[in-house]
């Protein structure tokens, strides 16, 4: 009678445990909104976007904060030699710190309800590094596939439903190479 009540206990709060919500760090294909990667996620954290510049082949750091959904702004972009498209001098209310050789820009105003991101098809190798996990955007989604990273509040049993689709669209994308 008593494994009977335990597991009757289990069943019930496994279940209730799955309609809690959580955040989830997403990203997801531009157009299509096709999720492609999903990762638990805490309001208040940072996760970083790192590539390889295309003319100074250098490394560029931009972070992010998960600061509610639909705001995350960028608190800081890291680089240590200049080149097109990246900045030149602070603008408006920015500032910068070099530290080792590096150039660190904060004070951004800049606020994304999602970050967008052209996945680098030869050079840039685009990298989510979140949580201790560094993704290879390019693993997720096509190289010069354009995604954006973004946050969503749902259920852990939304969560793995969502799992098996990404699984099942990795597997037949193998398959289709």
């Amino acid at each position: 009678m008593k494994i009977k009540l335990l597991l009757t206990i289990s069943i019930i709060s496994a279940f209730v445990f799955s309609l809690s919500p959580a955040y989830f760090l997403e990203v997801r294909v531009n157009g299509t909104e096709e999720l492609v990667y999903q990762q638990k996620a805490r309001l208040g954290d940072y996760f970083d976007i790192k590539w390889i510049h295309s003319v100074t082949l250098q490394p560029v750091i931009e972070t992010y904060c998960l600061e509610a959904l639909g705001r995350i702004p960028i608190v800081k972009m890291t680089f240590n030699e200049f080149g097109p498209n990246l900045p030149a001098h602070p603008e408006f209310n920015q500032y910068w710190i070099i530290e080792d050789g590096k150039y660190n820009v904060l004070g951004y105003e800049i606020v994304f309800d999602r970050v967008p991101v052209t996945i680098g098809s030869v050079i840039s190798d685009h990298i989510l590094v979140y949580n201790g996990k560094i993704i290879h955007l390019k693993d997720v989604y096509k190289p010069g596939g354009y995604v954006h990273i973004g946050l969503n509040r749902k259920t852990l049993l939304q969560f793995f439903i969502e799992e098996v689709k990404i699984c099942q669209t990795s597997i037949r994308r193998i398959i289709i190479k």
